[in-house]
């Protein structure tokens, strides 16, 4: 089988230069065809991801290197992960290991399965995808604000103090959420399409990847994270829907009228409301 590495060798955990060389001869023990390509600018994965065709396509690196790559496959497209991010949300999903050579290994014994992806538009018509997760307000204004010297070397627990901060001095508008004829008013929501968030923490309880829906999350004050009995939930990895007002849907809307509100999409900023959000179900082929 043909098959395309596609990372950055001078980012994350990779180390050196000839690391994406290394796991490609592993693959390549393993009786793969594989092609090295190395991304040199930002969204340039995605634009390689495009030139593969219906090839495995492994994205090596973290849930933004993931996320562009799944913006540029082809639908008939495998999408194969070997895991280096801080989060790895995406991969802890789908049950792969986060060591590589074993993530290797998966790779060239798992079994190809169809998951849903969700889908952005903004306000001018463009479409995004994203595997796991929609965040607006708060969280995307955490990852705005987070460095990436903070992130190099504290790793997850960058996000937890930007939190913090982000917390105690921004001003957090009113969200509208719409879902058909009812409208929601919160400060924070989250879009789901699986169960994990910002690592292995849960939103949702049984929300999972081929469920043909997407979960909203509506976070009405953001105090309301720092409750001892919401905090306790998120500390032990329970479900944050079954505290929170939460409803799935195939499609929804969101607004901010006469604010500024920022989206991440898979942990990576995407621009503002309003923004539709819909899944594709079955959209993604991937290894598992």
């Amino acid at each position: 089988m043909e098959a395309a590495i596609i990372g950055n060798p001078n980012s994350g955990r990779a180390g050196s230069k000839d690391y994406l060389e290394r796991c490609a001869k592993i693959l390549r023990s393993g009786g793969l065809d594989v092609e090295v390509l190395n991304t040199e600018y930002p969204n340039h994965a995605t634009e390689l991801a495009g030139e593969c065709g219906e090839r495995l396509v492994i994205a090596v690196g973290g849930d933004g290197t993931i996320n562009e790559v799944v913006n540029g496959l082809h639908r008939e497209a495998t999408l194969g992960i070997l895991p280096l991010g801080t989060a790895n949300v995406l991969a802890r999903e789908l049950g792969l290991p986060l060591d590589t050579k074993r993530a290797c290994h998966r790779i060239l014994n798992g079994t190809p399965s169809r998951i849903d992806v969700g889908i952005a538009t903004n306000q001018a018509g463009v479409e995004r995808r994203f595997t796991f997760v929609a965040g607006m307000g708060f969280d995307a204004n955490v990852i705005y604000t987070v460095t990436p010297r903070l992130k190099r070397y504290l790793k997850a627990l960058a996000f937890a103090l930007t939190a913090f901060k982000v917390y105690v001095e921004e001003d957090f508008p009113a969200i509208h959420v719409i879902h058909g004829d009812t409208i929601y008013v919160t400060q924070f929501a989250i879009v789901a399409n699986g169960r994990r968030y910002g690592g292995d923490f849960r939103v949702t309880g049984s929300q999972s990847l081929s469920s043909g829906q997407l979960e909203a999350i509506l976070v009405e004050r953001i105090s309301a994270l720092l409750r001892p009995d919401i905090l306790g939930r998120i500390l032990a990895r329970r479900p944050l829907n079954s505290s929170m007002r939460s409803f799935g849907a195939e499609e929804l809307r969101a607004r901010a009228p006469g604010a500024e509100v920022p989206v991440q999409l898979d942990g990576e900023l995407w621009g503002r409301l309003p923004m539709s959000f819909r899944i594709d179900a079955g959209a993604l082929r991937v290894i598992r």
